[in-house]
């Protein structure tokens, strides 16, 4: 007879041996709303609007130990992180807009086995977007 213990268990297949947080996460949940800059392409011109992306979120900044982990050019970039207990429609390299500034999405990261997603954004300093460039 084998004892099987939490390390024979790989993370994906058993909901019952990882933390599920999304309750810690109730009391730091806040109504947020992106505009997601959606880009279409008709008779060769592009077109950009903003979609309103709704959802419970907290948007906390990089800690000093995850930007040194960034290579030296992207550390002085302003770095954040948004968490949600449902997945946004959002992709590596959209941007979207949140309080009167504009920010790319950098990476997603789906932990919903624990509860929750994670998406990385940068300050999107080049400014593309709905009413700017053409």
């Amino acid at each position: 007879m084998k004892i099987q213990n939490g390390k024979d268990v790989p993370l994906n297949q058993s909901a019952g041996f990882v933390p599920n947080v999304q309750g810690a996460l109730d009391g730091w949940l806040q109504p947020m709303t992106f505009l997601q800059v959606v880009k279409t392409v008709a008779g060769f011109q592009v077109s950009e609007s903003a979609a309103p992306v709704s959802f419970n979120g907290v948007w906390q900044p990089f800690t000093d130990r995850q930007l040194e982990m960034k290579p030296i050019g992207q550390r002085s970039w302003s770095w954040f992180m948004v968490h949600s207990k449902v997945a946004l429609p959002l992709v590596p390299d959209d941007v979207v807009q949140y309080l009167g500034n504009q920010y790319r999405v950098m990476s997603v990261r789906d932990y919903a086995l624990y509860g929750y997603f994670e998406y990385h954004l940068i300050l999107d300093f080049d400014g593309s977007g709905p009413g700017v460039g053409g």
